[in-house]
């Protein structure tokens, strides 16, 4: 029986993407991610200063400004150089879409998603958050540091244990 044409399109729009496409995609979302969050910590730490942040922090009524401030500027700096190779993917997906929830409720509350001439919006927050949490959902992939550390973990507790303290006869 021949395919139609109509069922050849759906098939092609609806069809998932290869094991190693979804994984590469992981990869590109990881870096283009990555790359935000580190910029943006690098400023908060480098360029600003954790304390005019808990000074920021401070003013814009976000809670106990003394530990968010540094968290988002170091989550977002160095869970940024991890995303790039995807160590400890998901526990930093989770730091980094918690900081990111945390700008909409704080700090774009009300805001549109378009960014305004003043720099207010809430389009880059949200689109980070989603992102992150995208990355919570989906793990690291296989092109990661985190699959070869499971590999070789799974590996290594799958190998015989010698046996110690026998006594050979």
């Amino acid at each position: 029986m021949t395919e139609t044409p109509g069922a050849r399109v759906a098939s092609t729009i609806a069809r998932d993407a290869s094991r190693p496409t979804h994984d590469a995609a992981l990869v590109a979302l990881r870096c283009a991610a990555a790359a935000v969050f580190v910029a943006h910590g690098a400023g908060d730490l480098f360029d600003a200063g954790i304390s005019a942040n808990v000074d920021n922090y401070t003013g814009a009524g976000i809670p106990l400004p003394a530990l968010s401030a540094p968290f988002a500027a170091l989550v977002q700096f160095f869970g940024g150089l991890a995303l790039i190779v995807g160590l400890l993917t998901r526990p930093v997906a989770a730091g980094l879409t918690v900081v990111m929830g945390g700008a909409l409720i704080w700090v774009h509350r009300g805001e549109s998603l378009v960014m305004g001439q003043d720099g207010s919006g809430s389009g880059y927050a949200f689109a980070m958050g989603a992102i992150a949490l995208t990355i919570l959902l989906l793990g690291p992939g296989r092109f990661s540091a985190d699959h070869v550390l499971a590999s070789w973990l799974r590996q290594r507790s799958s190998a015989p244990v010698p046996r110690t303290g026998s006594v050979q006869a």
